[in-house]
């Protein structure tokens, strides 16, 4: 890379893949739009606290990202030492770009070219327990606040093996359980269910 030039992607933080650029697709609208790295932080924090808790064991853990995009958090998460990760990103070029970056680290993951809204649960995981992480774009909580609180009630309620749903928002959610934690425009609103 030429001196003065910035790399097009982001690098997991830590683990295994420390240091991987993941390449940054651009959305129809042209904007990019990423977890920051401070939210990252934190919500692995979360994870590693439930770990020395001996609540979670990412040996036997899949984390499931519902608005993959650039599959950043599910990369962290293999790279952190879960088994698997499990992917959804409905727009075509994120899920391509997405299927090859994944197949290049030859981690264990699925990937989905589904709707989070319509296919959220029941996939074929063969791990005991699991965590969600959710982070629609935040032009759906204008409108779509009702269905996003539909997606995490009905995968508490029928999906075995749930330990914790991590949701990320511009603003705390006041749902049923959950605990948010802010920083400045983002907020991670946390329920553990282990």
């Amino acid at each position: 890379m030429k001196p003065g030039k910035k790399s097009k992607g982001l690098r997991i933080q830590t683990g295994e893949l420390k240091g991987r650029l993941i390449p940054s697709p651009v959305s129809p609208e042209g904007k990019s739009n990423f977890t920051p790295a401070i939210i990252k932080k934190s919500l692995f924090d979360i994870i590693e606290s439930l770990q020395l808790q001996g609540r979670l064991n990412l040996e036997d853990s899949a984390f499931v990202d519902l608005f993959a995009g650039s599959g950043q958090m599910g990369i962290e998460s293999l790279s952190r030492g879960f088994a698997r990760a499990v992917f959804l990103e409905l727009a075509w070029d994120r899920f391509e770009s997405l299927k090859g970056v994944l197949d290049k680290l030859g981690k264990p993951h699925l990937v989905l070219r589904k709707d989070a809204f319509r296919f959220y649960s029941g996939f074929d995981i063969p791990e005991k327990t699991k965590v969600y992480f959710m982070d629609p774009p935040y032009s759906f909580w204008e409108k779509k606040t009702e269905k996003l609180k539909k997606i995490v009630e009905e995968i508490i309620k029928n999906e075995p093996g749930v330990a914790a749903i991590i949701v990320q928002s511009p603003l705390p959610l006041d749902w049923e359980g959950f605990t948010p934690r802010s920083f400045g425009r983002n907020t991670l609103n946390v329920r553990v269910l282990v």
